[in-house]
């Protein structure tokens, strides 16, 4: 039979674990002081570097891009100095046009830092990859659109993220096609971003998007319907249209409504107010009763005050705020319907206490 420990041993073993911890204790505390004096130490020497060479940026891209002096003086700074100084002219080029942007970026390139970035797209690391990428967003020329394309398939989300972004900054048509593939990759691109990056882009993004529209896939069109739609290009009204009356997908169909809504195109009326029939599914109906509003069509006037006494909730409460928003016919319906008595009349007048008090009636889709 074995003998009980003492309690004196078990006080050693806490004594001596409760020392350990406390030398733990204090030398996670010097770490700590010790990082952020050194963070301290690194951003001051950083700062000193920066000022001894922010003077001959100013020059540069105040109109002295031409003076050789400024350009050598800028172009044969030490090493360390330029690792200080390249992220302050990179985020001058968002800031600058004309010939004062030119300057910028051909300092850039004297340096090597496009050439640093083309190939820093391709290292382990993923911030290098990063950077390189937001390098490559903010000067653009040969090859970075296809080495930023690239980055949309990165392993990390933070390099995509930042290759989406710089895409949209180098407004590329070429790439509006390959961003809105990108949202149904595994895992899909950041929306928000892609769809910023898209309006960045513009017009020009059209035609490939248009290109796009004929995809089998149902959520690919749909994409591409938000995009056409936040771009706001008129000449991709028909399409939408049609997109509208015959696809097979309930979601691309919202989202054609949603996105003719946004273009205003009045050639879009009818095709809309087909969407809002009793027989269509209700969120297409409710999203093409909010389309008509922001169309603001006198014509549409008589369909929408029907609409506010539609059995469906949803359908007579966006109906109600879509005549708010056509003015002055639509408010006219508004207090006629406002007057009688029915289903009509509550949604009628809350609409009209809306937009007398100056706030349109939130349509809120079921």
């Amino acid at each position: 039979m074995t003998s009980p420990v003492s309690p004196s041993v078990d006080r050693e073993v806490l004594v001596v674990a409760v020392v350990c911890l406390a030398v733990a204790l204090v030398v996670l505390a010097l770490a700590v002081l010790a990082g952020r004096w050194w963070l301290r130490v690194a951003e001051a020497r950083r700062a000193r570097l920066v000022a001894s060479a922010r003077p001959w940026l100013v020059r540069l891209v105040a109109g002295d891009g031409t003076d050789p002096v400024v350009v050598e003086r800028l172009v044969n700074v030490d090493a360390r100095t330029w690792r200080a100084v390249e992220p302050v002219a990179v985020a001058m080029l968002g800031k600058v046009r004309g010939e004062a942007r030119t300057a910028v970026i051909g300092l850039l390139e004297r340096r090597g830092s496009v050439e640093r970035a083309m190939r820093g797209a391709h290292r382990r690391s993923a911030v290098v990859r990063a950077r390189s990428a937001h390098l490559l967003g903010a000067v653009g020329g040969p090859g970075a659109t296809a080495q930023l394309m690239r980055l949309l398939d990165d392993r990390d989300p933070e390099v995509r993220a930042v290759a989406v972004r710089a895409l949209g900054r180098l407004a590329d048509p070429t790439a509006a096609v390959a961003l809105v593939h990108g949202l149904h990759r595994t895992p899909p691109l950041p929306q928000h971003l892609v769809m910023s990056a898209l309006r960045q882009i513009g017009p020009e993004a059209v035609p490939p998007l248009l290109d796009a529209a004929g995809q089998a896939d149902d959520l690919v069109r749909a994409q591409v319907a938000e995009a056409l739609g936040l771009i706001g290009a008129v000449a991709s009204a028909p399409v939408l249209v049609a997109m509208l009356r015959t696809d097979r997908s309930t979601e691309v169909r919202l989202r054609a409504a949603r996105a003719l809504g946004r273009i205003g195109a009045p050639l879009s009326v009818e095709g809309v107010i087909a969407a809002t029939s009793a027989r269509e599914p209700l969120p297409l109906r409710v999203t093409a009763t909010e389309a008509l509003g922001a169309l603001g069509a006198r014509c549409a006037v008589p369909v929408l005050a029907d609409l506010v006494d539609d059995p469906a909730h949803w359908v007579a409460h966006t109906a109600a705020a879509a005549l708010a928003a056509i003015r002055p016919d639509g408010v006219a319906a508004l207090a006629r319907l406002a007057n009688r008595s029915g289903p009509a009349a509550p949604h009628a007048r809350e609409a009209l206490v809306a937009a007398s008090a100056g706030n349109p009636l939130a349509a809120v889709p079921p």
